[in-house]
């Protein structure tokens, strides 16, 4: 509960929010005049420098790039042809973090790629073929990360890989198929739409599909890109640290509107509108643009690495992976998932009682966000996002990782109201006088992946070295 000043506070901060139209401002130049803001890309430098700009522009000199290096990745264009049963050329696109080369074999449908149907077929019948499968739900109703499949893929010893939308519309996905920070892929991976793959699988009736595909692409080693930083001080307890941030970059063919530039900016408009109170708070917060978490969570990562002494200090971190509470014409509602500790659940329905918003809170483990290394230091982490609904197992991203994602499908109205939300929780989170929440050990949470099973997911994706960073 807060006190009375607080609460003038709150209520100025409130109506600060509805008022400015900052949020879609913000978007909107960054989508329509900067473009996808890709690691690597001249947009991606761009949006460093108005993040920057933006940030002092609200009263933080302290606003600062944050370096690190990783593997890039530039995409070359795609050549994919059926060879047998007919000859025929199709559209694809490049999976981010494909090596690039050319391959020539059997494909294998997988269905959705799902590690239940990897595991119930031989792996010697992969070996040396190119693997298809959807990016839909799994027929055991769960949602499977591409990295997984391509991961499966890899180890059965596929020679390609290829991804095909299960939503209709002849959009091509893209995504990630390795984590940037470590690696590249170890094979070419290349997106295809929905039509397209059906249309091939059609075409083979049964006899032997195969295909070549070309893959101008190239993994560039020693980039360098940065998170950008602001910190607004704290007074008693201003060496506790409250995290909060989502990535700025979004998927080179598109705007990335919804994933994740609507995180990006509702981070801007939280830093803009609590900075005029600077001296109000006990706890201090760090607002953070991460970079590259498209590619692997990896601006994320080498920040954590970058400053593991630091996470002992972190009170809480808080992710804004807002997509689906971007979309218009999707669930509008803003929700918390919590992924340690449990507790921290139970303090979160005591604010949504406190302030008479009714949303869901759930549990959860996942590790394709920027919450995850920090969670794998063991700091408390939440995630904020849309209510959940029974649409999303059918539709999954959406238009997201396509080239749909495009400011046309945001409502900033949505943006606004989560921006309130989160405010509100942060002026608690930053005056309580209790402690946050506790820090997970390592070793409860290497049980909890092992008895959950992400440890053989982490395995697959290169992602499990629970005892470094990176």
């Amino acid at each position: 509960m807060l006190d009375e000043e607080l609460l003038t506070v709150e209520r100025e901060v409130i109506g600060d929010i509805w008022q400015s139209g900052e949020i879609y401002r913000n978007m909107l130049y960054m989508a329509d005049e900067l473009g996808s803001r890709f690691p690597g890309t001249e947009s991606e430098r761009k949006a460093q420098e108005y993040l920057l700009k933006k940030l002092r522009e609200y009263g933080y000199e302290n606003a600062h790039a944050d370096e690190f290096t990783y593997y890039g990745w530039k995409r070359g264009p795609v050549t994919l042809e059926m060879v047998e049963p007919y000859q025929r050329e199709f559209e694809a696109i490049a999976l981010a973090m494909s090596p690039g080369g050319e391959v020539e074999g059997e494909v294998v449908n997988l269905g959705t790629g799902s590690p239940e149907e990897f595991e119930a077929i031989d792996p010697e019948t992969v070996k040396g073929k190119i693997v298809l499968c959807s990016s839909a739900t799994s027929p055991s109703g769960k949602r499977v990360h591409r990295r997984t499949k391509y991961g499966y893929a890899v180890e059965y010893g596929a020679v390609g890989f290829i991804f095909m939308n299960h939503n209709p519309g002849q959009l091509p996905p893209t995504g990630s198929l390795r984590p940037a920070y470590k690696m590249g892929g170890e094979i070419p991976g290349i997106g295809v739409s929905l039509e397209t793959g059906s249309l091939m699988l059609r075409l083979a009736k049964g006899r032997a599909l195969k295909v070549r595909f070309r893959d101008e692409s190239r993994v560039i080693p020693n980039a360098v890109s940065a998170n950008i930083v602001a910190e607004l001080p704290g007074t008693s307890k201003k060496d506790e640290w409250i995290v909060v941030g989502g990535h700025y970059d979004g998927h080179d063919i598109s705007q990335g509107a919804m994933d994740n530039l609507s995180g990006t900016a509702v981070t801007l408009e939280l830093a803009r509108a609590l900075k005029r109170y600077e001296g109000r708070f006990k706890r201090s917060i760090r607002f953070i643009c991460f970079a590259c978490e498209e590619i692997g969570v990896t601006g994320a990562t080498c920040y954590v690495d970058k400053h593991k002494d630091e996470m002992k200090d972190v009170a809480v971190m808080v992710n804004l992976e807002l997509g689906g509470l971007a979309y218009k014409d999707g669930t509008k509602h803003a929700a918390f998932t919590v992924y340690q500790p449990p507790e921290l659940k139970e303090k979160l329905k005591a604010f949504i009682d406190e302030i008479g918003y009714p949303t869901s809170i759930h549990g959860g483990t996942s590790a394709a966000s920027d919450h995850w290394p920090f969670y794998m230091q063991g700091v408390p982490t939440l995630y904020m996002h849309a209510e959940l609904s029974p649409q999303l197992l059918i539709v999954g991203r959406g238009w997201g990782h396509t080239s749909a994602d495009m400011m046309d499908k945001v409502d900033p109205r949505n943006l606004q109201e989560g921006a309130m939300v989160l405010v509100r929780l942060l002026l608690r989170l930053a005056n309580q006088e209790e402690k946050i929440a506790k820090h997970t050990p390592l070793d409860e949470i290497i049980r909890h992946l092992e008895e959950t099973g992400m440890k053989k997911t982490l395995e697959i994706q290169k992602k499990w070295h629970p005892h470094s960073v990176r």
